[in-house]
């Protein structure tokens, strides 16, 4: 059976003879959710588009990867999905060629500068004015020339220039430095510093607008691969320690563009002779109207309505392409690119030349996988131009109509509502946000929104994902807790049922959640449902839990707790562990041993050791000097709050007088008491300052009551305004000699009563 999808291309349901699970994924293919039919049985195959490598991966990466790890372990670990994933590295690409060369020449300019010097900084001086005319649109020839610029943009932040070109800020602050380092350069040398540090730092700080220039003189001296294949296997690396960092697991095979150059040529040879590509000036394109619409062939298939957007199609060539080279049509993309001076290069039937983008995943996923493949993915800003290429050019290669089965994007992440970019350098690296956040935060944060949708990055909303990360915490620490206390204090059956109403209920309620969490990622991995079943069943299970201990069934505990920890652990919330160990699984970090992660006697009881040994040293003299009570119970808090908890090691106390023994992350058991302490100070400085100023206040009405209320009305002041006075000092006459009305002598004798009161408080504070 075939149907139109909304994008009016044909897609055509999957066959296969084997049972299936049920699953059910959201297609990009037919905007729309569909049952999952892996072609061979529980076997998948599935390619997904890997970085490429010319900067630090952020928290954009880690959505997306993150993501579909999350998706790949439910798929192995809940659905029992055979997977084999492959994803590639793009080591061949404009961005890496344009950053390795600008690294390169900098990196040489600065290695022949051995001072500061005049010609340095003409050099700097005519690249920043080259930057300005050609990023900005501004021509500079002078100082004043850029202050007028400076006085008319502002900060740079302008929201008409930033409509107009998004890079405009970033670019502006980069002219903005690189000027504010040749004024600070020029003043060196008029004070006579020609150092090589100060001609360092004028080369360092203009680096942005330096590069592009020597790159225009000297690119193509760049000649040797090393220098574009070292900075790859630099960010390579690094990608792929954040990833081991994120706790994704590695793909099952990893490719590179560099290594299947070969297979690339053979490719694109093979789309020309079926007749939907073209040679131009030793380059090769794909001919998208000879493909379009013949031989049952559809373009551009996830994302139709972009099939003429300029401005994605120019991004998909790279920057290093020209607007037409030879082009037929202005929609046709490179396959096979002619490389200039400067460039990586390999010889073809073309000529001397390089891999376009889109081909690169085409091939090395057709290589790996073969010419039908069962699902997709990538970020959703890969729809178009990429991913709809790569469908193109595949389906044209072996003249079939449906390469990939499933495509899948993860949705876009914001930072604070702003679309992140590593060329707007508004992004927040892995590394900068494992500063902030533990691994599992931040993969709870991904898991807790449908993988699809866009998800905004804010920082209001990490500490409520955080309270749901306690929540389970406290639900396995105490879960874990009982059980142990179960099995080391089991005692003979007394005859007596214990497995009654509430177990039954809460049992139901599993049974429920087990329900609702599978129909939740049947339904394309909703995992925000999923959470929100095992929210519930948590906060069910701790009301069960109040019941107290002598009234808990082990049994049923166990099986919500074992639950609850497949699930998360399927979500790749927890470390991979023993299957009948409950929680998230042993911190990395951990010093206390289990089945799972062993380790020797000694370095394990040590830690221990060390703080009962200090304790009953305490005790010892505490005992021999004859102290109180009070300070024995201090030791044993100290021993409770901070030694034991160093070691991930919690004793909550009950009213039965008797303590739990719980587990949990040393760290993060520090970073919360860290935390508790930090709030316990701020309220005690409040209090303090409350007392300070609550004393102050009482000093004020000290002084104030320091006058005696038969003297108030004596004063200097006063005595101007009145005539005469009765024995106890309250004014009876005004200044001209007239009898005070009754209304007025109220008034004063009211206010002669409160200061009596003040004056009373002052005495006896001379008493205290």
């Amino acid at each position: 059976m075939t149907f139109t999808s909304n994008n009016s291309s044909p897609w055509t349901p999957p066959e296969s003879s084997h049972p299936q699970t049920g699953l059910r994924v959201y297609n990009s293919l037919t905007k729309s959710t569909v049952p999952f039919v892996p072609r061979e049985g529980n076997y998948v195959s599935w390619y997904a588009c890997g970085p490429t490598v010319y900067d630090a991966a952020h928290i954009g990466h880690a959505r997306n990867y993150v993501t579909f790890d999350t998706i790949r372990r439910i798929m192995e670990d809940y659905f029992n999905y055979d997977v084999n994933l492959v994803m590639n590295v793009t080591d061949i690409d404009d961005k890496i060629i344009v950053r390795a060369r600008h690294k390169h020449l900098v990196n040489e300019y600065k290695r022949q500068v051995t001072n500061l010097d005049a010609k340095t900084v003409q050099d700097v001086e005519a690249a920043f004015h080259e930057f300005v005319g050609a990023k900005l649109g501004e021509t500079i020839t002078n100082d004043a020339g850029w202050k007028l610029y400076v006085a008319k943009v502002g900060d740079g932040k302008n929201p008409e220039m930033v409509a107009a070109d998004e890079k405009f800020t970033l670019r502006f602050e980069a002219a903005q430095t690189a000027f504010e380092a040749i004024v600070s350069a020029r003043q060196s040398l008029a004070e006579g510093n020609a150092s090589k540090g100060a001609a360092e730092a004028l080369v360092v700080t203009s680096e942005d607008v330096l590069a592009p220039w020597l790159d225009a003189q000297f690119a193509s001296t760049v000649k040797d691969h090393r220098i574009f294949r070292d900075l790859a296997a630099y960010w390579e690396k690094d990608f792929f320690e954040d990833l081991d960092s994120m706790q994704v697991r590695r793909p099952n095979i990893i490719t590179r563009v560099s290594e299947f150059v070969p297979e690339i040529i053979a490719f694109v040879q093979r789309i020309i002779d079926n007749g939907y590509a073209y040679e131009s000036e030793g380059s090769v394109f794909f001919d998208v109207d000879a493909f379009d619409g013949k031989n049952g062939h559809f373009y551009a298939k996830l994302k139709p309505t972009a099939k003429g957007n300029q401005a994605l199609l120019a991004e998909g060539e790279g920057v290093l392409s020209e607007a037409k080279f030879g082009k037929r049509n202005e929609y046709d993309f490179a396959l096979w690119k002619k490389s200039k001076a400067g460039e990586p290069e390999w010889p073809s039937p073309w000529g001397i030349g390089r891999p376009g983008w889109h081909i690169e995943c085409s091939v090395m996923a057709s290589e790996i996988l073969g010419e039908h493949i069962d699902l997709h993915t990538g970020g959703i800003d890969l729809n178009f131009p990429h991913h709809d290429n790569e469908v193109a050019q595949s389906e044209a290669c072996f003249d079939n109509h449906q390469w990939v089965n499933y495509f899948m994007h993860a949705g876009h992440l914001l930072i604070e509502g702003m679309k992140m970019s590593k060329s707007l350098k508004n992004f927040i690296t892995i590394k900068d946000a494992l500063k902030l956040y533990s691994v599992r935060q931040l993969r709870l944060l991904f898991v807790l929104a449908q993988w699809n949708d866009s998800l905004d990055f804010k920082m209001q909303a990490m500490p409520d994902v955080i309270k749901i990360e306690n929540t389970f915490d406290n639900f396995f620490a105490n879960t874990s807790a009982l059980l142990r206390d179960y099995r080391e204090h089991q005692y003979e059956s007394d005859g007596k049922r214990r497995f009654l109403a509430p177990e039954l209920e809460l049992l139901d309620e599993l049974k429920e959640t087990k329900s609702q969490v599978h129909a939740a990622l049947m339904d394309s991995f909703n995992t925000p449902a999923a959470m929100r079943a095992l929210r519930s069943i948590v906060s069910r299970t701790n009301v069960y839990l109040q019941r107290g201990r002598a009234n808990i069934d082990p049994q049923i505990l166990e099986m919500v707790a074992l639950y609850v920890t497949k699930i998360v652990r399927a979500f790749g919330l927890g470390n991979d562990s023993s299957p009948s160990a409950i929680g998230w699984g042993a911190s990395p970090n951990s010093t206390i041993a289990d089945d799972e992660h062993p380790a020797d006697r000694e370095s394990v009881l040590r830690p221990v050791a060390s703080v009962l040994s200090d304790f009953r040293d305490a005790v010892r003299e505490l005992a021999l000097s004859g102290g109180d009570k009070r300070a024995l119970l201090g030791l044993c808090d100290k021993v409770r709050d901070v030694d034991l908890l160093n070691l991930g090691i919690i004793l909550d106390d009950h009213g039965d007088g008797s303590a739990l023994i719980k587990f949990g992350d040393p760290e993060k058991l520090r970073r919360e008491r860290a935390a508790r302490q930090a709030e316990e100070d701020a309220k005690l400085a409040q209090k303090e300052a409350a007392a300070r100023a609550a004393e102050a206040k009482r000093q004020e009405r000290l002084a104030r009551g320091k006058l005696s209320p038969k003297d108030m009305f004596r004063t200097a002041e006063m005595s101007a305004q009145y005539a005469a006075w009765d024995e106890d000092g309250l004014p009876t006459k005004d200044q001209a000699g007239e009898d005070l009305p009754k209304s007025k002598l109220k008034k004063l004798a009211k206010e002669q009563s409160a200061q009596a009161k003040l004056h009373d408080e002052y005495l006896k504070s001379l008493q205290a």
